[in-house]
């Protein structure tokens, strides 16, 4: 069986507002996290990645391209998280069967995770959305399959991608994997702190 192609959309344009900072060029280790979370992508043979920028994307373009990673540059970014998504599954190539979503401050999650949300998707006809999950806590990045990216872009409910995801739960899977950064962000500086004591030094 051929290897199901994916895309990875990481939204990376906000504000930053809690953290009082820009959080993709904040460094863990030697990288940024918005290098970090590429790298992750690319481990995990993601085919096509897609970063979505929008405050201070001037600053963000020459780090993106010297990844080899596209951007996408979401002129509504100011609208919320919501409307970078939208701009990033505009620019999925077609042939990505699905493509996994992945804020750029969650930039610790192992490639193993998520080379085995893609296994058993591919294995998975009836599923239209893999979860991680750690300890029954559901994580990022979901996986999606790409059928959605219509809708999701007609989607006009409450609560944003929260709300699309919640109506496709009867099609959903959740799979328990033995990695805690599923669920570690940095929406704040002491988030941002306990990433940095997380990271191992060979990382």
């Amino acid at each position: 069986m051929l290897r199901l192609r994916t895309a990875a959309i990481i939204p990376a344009a906000g504000f930053s507002s809690r953290m009082q900072d820009h959080k993709p060029l904040l460094k863990i280790g030697s990288q940024t996290m918005v290098e970090r979370t590429i790298g992750l992508c690319k481990q995990a043979g993601v085919d096509d990645i897609i970063v979505v920028l929008g405050h201070r994307a001037e600053q963000m373009i020459p780090v993106v391209a010297k990844t080899n990673a596209r951007w996408q540059l979401n002129p509504d970014y100011s609208a919320g998280m919501f409307s970078s998504i939208r701009c990033g599954i505009r620019a999925i190539p077609a042939s990505c069967a699905a493509f996994f979503l992945l804020p750029v401050d969650i930039p610790l999650v192992a490639p193993a995770t998520l080379m085995h949300l893609r296994d058993v998707f591919q294995r998975s006809p009836a599923v239209r959305i893999c979860y991680p999950s750690y300890r029954d806590r559901r994580g990022h990045p979901p996986l999606i399959d790409r059928q959605l990216v219509q809708e999701l872009l007609d989607y006009e409910g409450t609560e944003g991608m929260r709300g699309f995801l919640r109506n496709y739960e009867d099609q959903s899977l959740v799979i328990p994997v033995a990695d805690r950064f599923i669920a570690m962000d940095a929406d704040t500086p002491h988030d941002f702190q306990q990433l940095q004591e997380a990271c191992r030094p060979e990382e």
